[in-house]
């Protein structure tokens, strides 16, 4: 219908702002990195002169979104069975178990019934019984490396290794993948008056491995060491960020749509609605001037509409399919169909039902067709005459796409626009419904996959996440109000204009509007236009209402190219086809024990 916008695209532009919304709603944009990780972890290491080291683990355990039971630790016997083991959590489940599976230990710490998220701390020590000191020295794994039969552990923002009760010469730190040296240094710390050696990571890669070594010049007092203190608490923002998305969805998509709508108007000759619908251009002079424009004004599409009024007859020097792109500034199937609407409404072709299907056939009056019409219909019919619709044929279909194509080439050199015809470049009103634009989208987003996923991972800080907000609803009004950036001449708003009077004449017929035009001989012709303006079920019920005798309602056979339309389809598409283990890092010091990795169940 001329000057409206389908509800329809106002609705997938508030979609596409209110699934922004729900994404900062629900964490997806905006709520910082919610991949589990480690905010931080602090590991003591004491060796000890009785040949074991008591290793404490201060683990700060971010869940992200993910609901789990606890933390999880796995430990290698190379140093033998780990030993008095003792957990807990200040703000989680903090029950223990302890599995030996041969030749490694499972810790988990949590409750099997009971799931959190979000960020907690765990406390975890137990004792390696047999580290041989005497013989390595400290050469222990902290973390292995992704590699063999280790996973690899999560990212750790700050990862640091304290060493007390021990004076060690050269003491060194390597960090990385399997074999790496160096990377990080292990060094004295005089502050505590005792032997303490730190080594801070921050942070400490996913999958990377650590380890430390030095040799043992003696043992001493254990020094103490503070409890380290808890990471600061990420801070929940996502309901704040989701209702100001909707403003920021606003603020992308409505200037859109308003430039759109500017850019998009219409020359109308100035005046009153028959000014507009029936002004036109002055002729050349004989001296090959002209006499001066006729002035007009510049009206938006959803105002067009109110200048337009009901007229009885058909716009004259148009045919219907030229009236239909008129309106709806759309070249498809619709058109063509609209062609042939107009070939049945000139008997230029003769349309019968033949059952379910649609027989098309060389009518009385295909004679007096233009030259252009008639090499088109004969591409149709140069093989079977009458075509009889219902599967697929390959000359219909390239015949078909002919049509199209030439409606493309005479709308383009028709001069009722002043830019983008309809049929020019990427224009989204040749999709017809804006249904199409969605499931185009909604298949981009399921063929990239993966690289949506990566792209969602970008916005995880919430100023990406605002211009997210900003560009997401801004670029799906562009393709959903593009359809307003055609702008027609004045010419073409008159022709609109008149097509857009009978399309309400049309839509509002009665029973005597039918008998009218049977009895002016008028009925055939009426029949195809209401086909081309999309008004065949309007008319369809007055001619149910019409005192029309039943030979006579053949008249109404234009109708059946949009009746039958599945049938008509199935001979313009092609049918679819079918095809039918142990040991520990080995780093910088040459292979260590301990190690093993953590993470969560």
């Amino acid at each position: 219908m001329l000057g409206r916008i389908s509800t329809v695209r106002h609705l997938i532009v508030g979609v596409a702002i209110g699934g922004v919304s729900v994404l900062a709603g629900i964490g997806v944009i905006g709520a910082g990195d919610p991949s589990p990780r480690f905010d931080a972890k602090t590991i003591v290491v004491q060796p000890r002169s009785d040949g074991t080291i008591r290793v404490t683990e201060y683990v700060d355990q971010n869940f992200g979104r993910q609901s789990k039971h606890g933390y999880e630790r796995i430990i290698p016997h190379d140093f033998g069975v780990p030993t008095d083991v003792v957990a807990s959590s200040s703000d989680a489940p903090d029950a223990v178990s302890v599995l030996n599976q041969g030749d490694r230990t499972r810790i988990r710490i949590g409750d099997p019934n009971i799931t959190v998220g979000g960020q907690h701390r765990y406390v975890l020590a137990y004792t390696y019984p047999d580290a041989r000191l005497s013989e390595l020295g400290l050469l222990l794994d902290i973390v292995a490396p992704k590699g063999g039969e280790w996973p690899g552990d999560p990212s750790t923002d700050r990862f640091e290794v304290v060493v007390i009760g021990v004076e060690l010469a050269d003491p060194g730190c390597s960090v990385g993948s399997l074999g790496t040296f160096g990377g990080c240094t292990l060094a004295l710390d005089p502050s505590s008056g005792l032997p303490l050696y730190r080594a801070v990571i921050e942070p400490l890669p996913e999958n990377d491995g650590l380890s430390i070594e030095g040799g043992i010049v003696s043992f001493a007092d254990a020094a103490d060491v503070p409890i380290p203190p808890l990471p600061a608490t990420q801070p929940d923002h996502r309901l704040l960020l989701a209702i100001s998305m909707i403003p920021i969805g606003l603020l992308g998509a409505v200037p859109v749509y308003l430039l759109a709508r500017r850019k998009g108007r219409n020359e109308v000759f100035a005046g009153g609605a028959a000014d507009a619908a029936y002004g036109s251009l002055p002729p050349p002079r004989v001296d090959g001037t002209t006499e001066p424009t006729p002035p007009v004004m510049l009206v938006p599409d959803d105002r067009l509409g109110d200048l337009a009024t009901i007229e009885f007859v058909p716009p004259k020097g148009i045919d219907p399919w030229e009236a239909a792109v008129l309106l709806t500034e759309r070249i498809g199937d619709d058109t063509v169909e609209a062609w042939f609407s107009g070939l049945a409404g000139r008997e230029a072709i003769e349309l019968e039902a033949d059952g379910a299907n649609l027989s098309i056939g060389t009518g009385p009056k295909r004679s007096g067709l233009n030259p252009q019409d008639a090499e088109l219909l004969d591409k149709f019919l140069r093989n079977h005459d009458p075509f009889v619709t219902g599967k697929y044929d390959a000359g219909f279909s390239v015949a078909w796409k002919s049509v199209a194509n030439h409606q493309r080439r005479s709308i383009a050199t028709s001069g009722w626009w002043k830019s983008m015809p309809p049929g020019s470049g990427i224009n989204p009103k040749a999709t017809g419904s804006p249904f199409a634009l969605v499931m185009v989208l909604l298949f981009v987003m399921i063929w990239l996959g993966s690289g949506m996923v990566a792209v969602l991972g970008l916005l995880y800080s919430w100023p990406l996440a605002i211009a997210f907000g900003l560009f997401l609803p801004a670029t799906v009004a562009y393709f959903v109000y593009r359809t307003l950036l055609p702008s027609r001449s004045a010419q073409g708003s008159a022709l609109a204009l008149r097509a857009e009077s009978f399309r309400r004449f049309l839509d509002a017929s009665e029973g005597n509007h039918v008998e009218w035009a049977w009895s002016q001989g008028l009925l055939r012709e009426y029949s195809a236009w209401a086909v081309a303006l999309g008004e065949a079920d309007a008319w369809s019920r007055a001619l149910d209402r019409a005192n029309v005798p039943e030979p006579a309602r053949l008249a109404a056979a234009p109708m059946l190219i949009g009746r039958m339309g599945p049938s008509v389809r199935s001979s313009r598409t092609a049918p679819s086809s079918s095809g039918s283990g142990g040991g520990g890092f080995s780093g910088g010091s040459g292979g260590g024990g301990g190690g093993g990795s953590s993470g969560s169940w």
